[in-house]
């Protein structure tokens, strides 16, 4: 179940590499258009990296890619953890000594002697095996981080003064933000003048309406299901500044 789930994330991301680029590419040509044209470009790329589902077109737009589980034999082989481990750092190994080969990977069964029973794979399905681990490691890596600064800041807002609605005044915050997917909230910084509060109000109620804030809680899951691929951190921070 895992090894499926983890083939279906990389095969997302590999798609969304293809697509990443055009959008940048549309977005420096776009680049004295109003943002909200480049920023409405960055939906196809989340789609990409949400839905595992491709839409059928008449005219293929994109290059077919290749299922990686088609060509994935470990999938109903019993190997552990470590067995995956190991079976990586042999693969590391040959690596580091000029040959990529088939891999020997220790499984958890043994024979009619008391041997450990092995099977023989492609040196890339070491990584996938391997790299399913590893990539829970980073998304449980990330989410402790935002839990941690989730409560950090929570924290501090507890002490927030009512302005009137949804609207609350915060010390020792920088900069404005909405927080809260059903019932958003806007903070703003309590050093702000009377006229500011009023541009940045009207702002920050646009966002809400525009339910970009439900939109960068969907980035951000996005980044932390595709944190392995660089372009997928490109698209999280310059979506952001077209928001």
């Amino acid at each position: 179940m895992l090894d499926q789930l983890f083939m279906q994330i990389l095969d997302m991301s590999r798609i969304a590499s293809i697509v990443i680029p055009f959008v940048l590419l549309a977005r420096l040509l776009l680049r004295r258009a109003p943002k909200v044209y480049s920023y409405v470009l960055w939906a196809v790329v989340l789609f990409r990296l949400l839905c595992p589902v491709s839409i059928e077109a008449p005219v293929a737009l994109m290059p077919e890619i290749t299922p990686t589980a088609q060509h994935y034999t470990l999938s109903e082989e019993p190997i552990s953890f470590v067995g995956a481990g190991v079976a990586a750092q042999q693969a590391v190994g040959d690596v580091l000594n000029g040959g990529i080969d088939m891999q020997n990977i220790p499984t958890t069964e043994k024979d009619e002697q008391g041997n450990v029973e092995y099977v023989s794979a492609h040196w890339w399905e070491v990584w996938v095996l391997f790299g399913k681990y590893l990539w829970l490691g980073g998304i449980a890596v990330m989410a402790i981080y935002s839990l941690q600064s989730y409560c950090k800041l929570k924290k501090q807002l507890a002490e927030a003064a009512l302005l009137r609605e949804n609207i609350y005044l915060v010390d020792g915050i920088g900069s404005p933000f909405v927080m809260g997917v059903l019932r958003p909230r806007i903070y703003l910084p309590s050093v702000l003048s009377v006229q500011e509060q009023g541009y940045i109000i009207l702002h920050e109620q646009y966002h809400i309406r525009r339910l970009d804030h439900v939109v960068k809680g969907l980035a951000f899951i996005a980044l932390c299901l595709h944190w392995f691929n660089p372009l997928v951190w490109l698209a999280f921070v310059l979506a952001g500044k077209d928001m």
